[in-house]
């Protein structure tokens, strides 16, 4: 027998163990008494899956089962959820929440459900447990009773719902694989992955996510809620001012680090490594950490110096502040720029220039003023000692040396146009422009 159908015997006895408390405990409520079974819930949900248990009278149990209106809209009811439970015998809501709302002190109306309702004799309160897994399990996907909250008045309590069930819980066993089909198992075994990882439970942020130190790395682990995968996340650099660069300096690491993908947001960069849960193994989560764990201890700071940007969090794991006096991101005009030409070189025209960047002198003056501080830049990381960081900044200076070159024939045909009036000037810059607007070869020499 293999380690997945070890586990499903394990879960299968544990589900008929819940099974048969279950039934002891719905037997054993009294008029008025309550036991309430509750799914783990995600950030999404405003009111967690849940199925309740009233003693109604003397004889008579009611089951509910939340309606469409207390569910978040991924947990709506389909048609074979609805089917599920009419085949079970529950009843469809014979009023909504609003209606419930609408007459609050209404004592007739309190004793109609607003929500799917099963009422059987405590005689039948095994077929009561059974709907109720049965919910638990094919509709909501829950992977184990050890995942449920129970919660009951003391004739409920005495069963032992919810200790026992806990009890017989298999420990976590990283390298066994587990079957989810739902995204509040997945999170489930996230949390039991990070408890024994770490010992206990990272709070989740305002996102779902959870923030955790490992070694010199500040993580994120990211349940998705859509996706069969969880993300593992580090934020790597902040206040990128060259984004033509960064591309390069990105596409540079990413070759070097095939399970690590850095991705340019805005003026920040992080590091991804998206892990597949279908099944849920919980050592490639563990495995995939210590990958991101060793990029950022290894990697990460030499990833900001090139950048020539800040950590994006400090050692506590606090968002960097940026400093004062900051220059300002780079125009969009010139970055587009910088990328034609990058991508075209000497085909850039001077009228492309003036169509990208306006015909207003002052305009293309800073811009000018801008490309060559970006040229100088560049020009001073050629010399540093890493052979890499040296070639990619020799290709930074004449990309800003060409843009340069452009925005200086542009200049003097505004200048040239503002005195004559004539759009037709002989510009000869560095000998590698030409009367048409061209740039000549002769710029990446």
């Amino acid at each position: 027998m293999n380690e997945v159908d070890t586990l499903d015997g394990a879960t299968h006895s544990a589900w008929a163990t819940f099974r048969a408390l279950l039934a002891d405990g719905v037997a054993a409520l009294a008029t008025g008494d309550t036991l309430l079974v509750t799914c783990p819930s995600t950030p999404s949900d405003p009111t967690p899956p849940c199925v309740q248990f009233h003693g109604w009278d003397e004889s008579v149990v009611r089951c509910e089962v939340l309606s469409d209106d207390y569910l978040a809209p991924h947990r709506a009811w389909t048609s074979f959820g609805s089917a599920l439970l009419t085949e079970l015998g529950f009843h469809a809501p014979p009023r909504t929440a609003e209606d419930a709302g609408a007459a609050p002190d209404d004592t007739e109306d309190a004793s109609i459900p607003v929500n799917w309702y099963l009422d059987l004799s405590h005689r039948y309160a095994d077929r009561a447990a059974d709907a109720c897994v049965r919910v638990l399990r094919d509709v909501w996907q829950v992977p184990h009773p050890s995942f449920l909250t129970v919660a009951g008045r003391a004739d409920a309590e005495v069963c032992g719902i919810g200790r026992t069930v806990a009890e017989s819980a298999p420990a976590l066993d990283p390298f066994v694989a587990v079957r989810t089909a739902d995204a509040a198992g997945r999170r489930a075994l996230v949390e039991a992955t990070l408890r024994h990882l770490l010992g206990f439970l990272p709070d989740a942020d305002e996102d779902g996510d959870y923030p955790f130190r490992l070694g010199p790395a500040w993580l994120y682990l990211c349940p998705t809620e859509d996706a069969p995968f969880v993300q593992i996340l580090a934020p790597v650099a902040a206040g990128i001012a060259d984004t033509v660069h960064a591309a390069q300096v990105i596409a540079d690491v990413n070759r070097r680090w095939p399970h690590v993908k850095l991705v340019l947001d805005e003026d920040r960069v992080v590091a991804t490594v998206d892990v597949t849960v279908v099944p849920f193994v919980p050592q490639h989560v563990l495995d995939m950490l210590a990958v991101m764990e060793k990029f950022v201890a290894e990697t990460a700071e030499d990833v900001v110096t090139a950048l020539g940007a800040r950590p994006y969090l400090d050692r506590t794991g606090v968002v960097t502040p940026e400093p004062e006096g900051r220059t300002p991101l780079l125009p969009e005009s010139l970055c587009r720029l910088a990328e034609a030409v990058w991508e075209r070189g000497a085909d850039v025209s001077v009228g492309e220039v003036l169509a990208l960047c306006g015909g207003d002198r002052t305009r293309i003056a800073d811009l000018l003023s801008l490309a060559r501080g970006c040229e100088n830049q560049s020009l001073t990381r050629t010399v540093w000692d890493d052979e890499r960081v040296a070639a990619s900044a020799g290709l930074d200076a004449r990309v800003w040396r060409v843009t340069a070159a452009l925005l200086t024939a542009a200049h003097r045909r505004l200048v040239a146009e503002a005195r004559d009036g004539s759009p037709t000037v002989q510009l000869d810059l560095f000998g590698g422009v030409d009367p048409t607007g061209g740039v000549g070869d002769t710029l990446f020499d």
